[in-house]
């Protein structure tokens, strides 16, 4: 799963799981690279974004919520943005998140009739990492668009704050996806089960 997801919400939660079921072990791979389920040996795997490999089976668990942000310290120096223009009349910048350091940037999601337009909007910085994203977003050097679950702690406490409410970026898919649905072990089901309940707090 994504090591944002997994250190944020899913180890937080874990206790619960091994409590309910002592004889359980687990292995945990966090990373954000597209692994290969079959040549890597996994049982499922929690992916977010488009499932682009038809031979797999994925199980949709819905939409998790986006949101935009920003330090507190980063809005004393630009304001607080209400709107599209603001974001240009205040001279903000973003932090810019890329898989491929010097690829296209992807400039500002947000909702635009039944779809969703991108504003380009400058950017101090340029990152290939979700942690060194959110890192660089609670230094204050930009507003980020990222997913609600990994940000919500940081909200709680005050470090980042939600900006643009009203014109949050697409939600992003979630599935669990298996290689096969036969031969599906109950601890793999019992494991997959748990984490949909875990997650469905953080979806739209």
């Amino acid at each position: 799963m994504p090591t944002e997801l997994a250190q944020s919400v899913v180890v937080p939660a874990l206790p619960r799981l091994l409590a309910a079921h002592p004889e359980l072990e687990l292995e945990l791979s966090s990373t954000d690279r597209r692994v290969d389920l079959v040549q890597e040996g996994f049982d499922c795997v929690v992916r977010l974004g488009p499932i682009v490999d038809e031979t797999l089976i994925a199980r949709p668990l819905g939409k998790l919520r986006m949101i935009n942000a920003a330090s507190p310290s980063y809005l004393a120096r630009y304001g607080i943005p209400h709107t599209l223009d603001d974001l240009r009349t205040q001279g903000h910048q973003m932090i810019h998140y890329t898989r491929t350091l010097g690829g296209k940037l992807a400039g500002w999601e947000y909702p635009d009739g039944d779809g969703y337009a991108s504003l380009p909007l400058p950017g101090a910085m340029q990152v290939n990492s979700v942690q060194t994203y959110h890192a660089a977003a609670l230094a204050g050097i930009g507003l980020i668009q990222a997913g609600y679950s990994a940000l919500a702690h940081h909200i709680e406490r005050g470090a980042l704050v939600e900006v643009l409410p009203g014109l949050r970026p697409d939600p992003l898919a979630a599935s669990l996806v298996v290689a096969h649905r036969r031969n599906l072990s109950q601890r793999v089901r019992a494991f997959m089960n748990w984490i949909e309940r875990v997650l469905e707090p953080y979806f739209d």
